[in-house]
């Protein structure tokens, strides 16, 4: 039975290897009021020992494993039992090294057996009263260190109470002498009462030299900060953060900032002023300031160069597209048909990839905005669709959609871009599918009051995306195959301006690839507001009264509307017996003259030309024109001073359209703030200019052909 350390009886640690001699010290010290403690081996004692307090050690020396010196050299070496008595017991009595050896590990007896018990029980008993005697003394010195805690603490009371010095004023003390800040207090007239220790580095100078002195010669400017109002109490704007310039003691000044606070004390007007040295700040502001400047600077020039790269490739692509678009109109043979038919789609394609740089462009500098407008649905996934129609009948692959019945016809939203985004997602399907087709699922994923969050999804049966590549998909111009025998042509611009996109309009998009092989779904997510108007919703449903739903609305095919407009429009309709109309057109470039001249002739409109905006403004104003066709960049006078003075100088000026090769939006906001009606975008092609005759000519009762 061990005894705790709070108990009074006295624990006393037997070691020996032989049971024989531990019971013999058991009988010696049996009659004595001791706790004895057996243990057969020097680990088993070390155990003891990391437990329980001792007032003395019986350690035999000879012991297999760990012996009696290894054993009180590790009893001596711990912090906790250094002190505890250790005697020797020895079956060696005329070995000197032996006894040197148990002296030396910290042995305070040594003892030969045999031994005589009255003489252990003896020094035992000498080394117990030792304990005790140190036992009293820890106690007495524990209860006299709580004393002088207390002591203590009625003293500092007192302190406390006899300095009436309050924690608040301490801390202000604290942060006077220690704020990096300077903190200066002068009175009403202006005399410096007290600085703290930062006024001297932060000025120069030295100790006490501006108790005293007036606060002019820190803060030249503080009359600046005196209130005048009528009305207003103080002296100072106080409380208000003021950036001002201090003066040094060398005459120098620096970019501070400078709050002042006011006190009255024993009714004497106290001001204490913080003054915070913002050098670094201000520093690191002009220098966010220059590089946010540079970085305007050169995303104008990349705006500027794109645009007029824009302009110089288009300009001569409007030859190229325009009179490939006149030559398949000529009785050609069937192989000169297929030659200009690969003009125009490598021209399409040319420009295709021209406006790609320029949407990435736009979202990279901010400047993509949206347009709100609202559109159909299915009409809008069925034109994205129909645009690919004859590459999927090559391949023969199936184009469906399915829309589900939870889901309103008309939403309001950019309908331009929602397009685009499918039109890429689309062209992207049927390039890398040879075989299967391409499917299209919308369904709702929540909605609230306003909005409704739709999931459209654009599954194909291609060759899909190895998973190593899927991380790479939507970084501009990346590539899935670079390699020189690459077999799908792009700029890989296509999925980086969709997710642009997509995020610009509040939504997410990612790919689902199952297997390598086995098709690539793409998923994208928008917020949409559904379009509420009566007169659409009516006309809407009485147009699909008859058509067979069975999930989703059978699509109605947008190549038959193309169709039908083709039947309708050769050239822009006259009435019988009604002139023709006669329009002016403005452009310097010699080719795009002749091209603009042909597709006029062809659509039965005069025309005449003017080769630059002051030639044109003179003709507009001699002659009566129907429309005039102005191109934006001319030699002399440019398209948009020429529309001004035009629209200025006749009140009855007809409708001006800008031709140019300039389509950023800033450039057609331009070309309609000057007060032209439209903007062309070249490379023209005969049936946008036919549609845009025909929007012009029939928006007007005197003009309708």
């Amino acid at each position: 039975m061990l005894s705790s350390e709070m108990d009074d009886t006295i624990n006393i640690l037997l070691v020996d290897d032989q049971p024989e001699n531990l019971l013999t010290l058991e009988a010696v010290l049996s009659e004595e009021n001791y706790n004895l403690v057996k243990a057969g081996s020097g680990e088993e004692a070390l155990r003891y020992l990391l437990k329980h307090d001792f007032a003395v050690i019986v350690l035999d020396v000879q012991m297999p494993g760990m012996d009696g010196f290894q054993t009180a050299k590790l009893i001596k070496a711990r912090e906790k039992t250094k002190h505890i008595p250790i005697i020797f017991i020895s079956a060696n009595s005329k070995e000197t090294n032996h006894l040197f050896a148990g002296y030396s590990v910290g042995a305070m007896d040594y003892m030969v057996k045999p031994f005589v018990p009255q003489i252990l029980k003896s020094k035992i008993e000498g080394f117990v009263s030792l304990y005790i005697s140190n036992k009293t003394l820890q106690t007495q010195t524990r209860l006299l260190h709580q004393k002088t805690h207390e002591l203590e603490k009625m003293n500092s009371e007192l302190l406390r109470v006899t300095y009436s010095l309050s924690k608040a004023e301490a801390q202000a003390r604290v942060i006077h002498e220690t704020s990096i800040d300077s903190m200066v207090t002068f009175n009403d007239e202006g005399r410096i009462l007290a600085v703290n220790p930062a006024v001297e580095t932060m000025f120069g100078y030295q100790g006490d030299a501006l108790i005293g002195q007036d606060i002019t010669r820190l803060l030249p400017f503080l009359s600046d900060m005196e209130n005048n109002g009528v009305g207003i109490h103080g002296k100072y704007i106080v409380g208000k953060l003021t950036e001002v310039q201090p003066k040094r003691m060398d005459g120098s000044t620096f970019d501070a900032e400078i709050q002042i606070g006011e006190a009255i004390i024993e009714e004497a007007r106290i001001f204490a002023c913080t003054i915070s040295d913002i050098t670094e700040r201000k520093r690191t502001e002009r220098a966010l300031l220059q590089a946010k400047e540079r970085a305007e600077i050169a995303a104008r020039a990349k705006s500027e160069f794109l645009a007029m790269m824009s302009h110089e490739i288009r300009t001569p692509m409007n030859g190229v597209i325009g009179m490939t678009d006149l030559l398949l109109e000529t009785g050609l043979s069937e192989e000169q048909q297929e030659y200009a038919d690969i003009i125009r789609r490598s021209g399409d394609a040319l420009v295709a990839i021209i406006n790609d740089i320029l949407d990435i462009s736009k979202m990279e500098s901010g400047r993509m905005e949206l347009e709100e407008q609202p559109f159909n649905l299915k009409g809008l996934i069925e034109e994205a669709l129909d645009l690919f129609t004859a590459k999927s009948k090559e391949y023969d692959l199936e184009m469906i959609y399915c829309v589900t019945p939870d889901l309103p016809a008309w939403f309001s939203g950019d309908t331009t871009r929602l397009r685009q985004i499918l039109m890429n997602l689309v062209g992207n399907a049927v390039k890398f599918t040879e075989r299967g087709g391409v499917y299209i699922l919308v369904d709702k994923i929540q909605e609230d009051d306003e909005l409704m969050e739709i999931r459209f999804c654009v599954k194909d049966t291609g060759i899909g995306i190895p998973p190593d590549k899927v991380e790479h998909l939507f970084k501009p111009f990346s590539q899935l195959d670079s390699s020189m025998t690459r077999k799908y042509g792009g700029t890989g611009l296509g999925l980086a301006i969709c997710k642009n996109l997509v995020e610009l309009m509040g939504g997410r998009i990612y790919v689902e690839t199952p297997e390598e092989g086995q098709g690539t779904m793409f998923i994208f997510t928008l917020l949409l507001a559904p379009y509420h108007n009566p007169d659409v919703l009516e006309f809407e449903e009485s147009k699909n009264r008859d058509v067979a739903t069975e999930g989703y609305e059978q699509p109605v095919s947008f190549q038959s509307l193309i169709a039908e407009d083709r039947l309708a429009a050769g050239s822009p309709h006259t009435d019988q017996g009604s002139a023709r109309k006669r329009v002016l057109v403005a452009e310097d470039n010699v080719i795009n003259q002749r091209l603009i001249g042909c597709m006029l002739g062809k659509l039965e409109i005069d025309m005449d030309l003017a080769e630059n905006g002051a030639a044109a403004v003179d003709l507009a104003l001699q002659n009566r024109y129907d429309l005039i066709l102005m191109d934006m960049q001319m030699p002399v006078m440019d398209g948009l001073e020429a529309c001004r003075l035009i629209q200025s100088k006749d009140e009855n000026a007809p409708p001006v359209v800008a031709m140019t090769a300039n389509v950023l939006d800033d450039d057609k906001n331009k070309c309609i703030e000057a007060g032209m009606q439209s903007v062309l975008t070249k490379p023209l092609k005969i049936k946008q200019l036919r549609n845009l005759l025909n929007e012009c000519f029939n928006s007007n009762q005197d003009m309708k052909l």
